[in-house]
């Protein structure tokens, strides 16, 4: 199983809605998750959650290197049982969700925010799907994105 050496990290900022502790791992948020009332967001643009049992919503979350490297069964694990889910439902077709999640991540340098938005295509057929792509803040300066990102 392909090993990642890095994960998107919380870095628990209310003013860009990100609730999750600072350190605490993000996955892609499942349909059962809520934002807890904390924040509003546009249709387009969904959210991460941390994977511990509070699930706390981010808007955003930051890449950072890992001090061991993680698998994506290890990811479904948690995730799983962070949600009260058998872990035995785990099967390749999830894991392989896992992974797309992680190779996203890990094509990122380390410090990269990262958000993920629903992609939608109308033409030849109406289809959403989610993206999990670079965030830009064009209303931080470098001093300000330094603080935020790489702490």
């Amino acid at each position: 199983m392909k090993k990642y050496e890095k994960m998107l990290i919380g870095i628990n900022e209310e003013e860009f809605n990100c609730f999750a502790n600072k350190g605490d791992w993000l996955y892609i948020a499942n349909k059962k998750d809520t934002k807890k009332g904390l924040f509003r967001l546009p249709n387009y643009i969904y959210f991460f959650v941390s994977l511990n049992d509070e699930r706390m919503p981010s808007e955003i979350g930051v890449v950072k290197k890992l001090d061991e490297c993680i698998t994506a069964k290890d990811v479904a694990v948690l995730d799983f049982t962070c949600r009260n889910m058998d872990i035995s439902l785990i099967n390749d077709e999830v894991i392989a969700e896992y992974e797309w999640f992680l190779d996203k991540i890990n094509e990122q340098p380390e410090h990269t925010p990262m958000a993920v938005t629903w992609f939608e295509r109308i033409f030849p057929k109406k289809e959403k799907e989610l993206r999990v792509h670079k965030k830009f803040f064009t209303c931080l300066n470098k001093e300000e994105k330094k603080q935020l990102f790489m702490d």
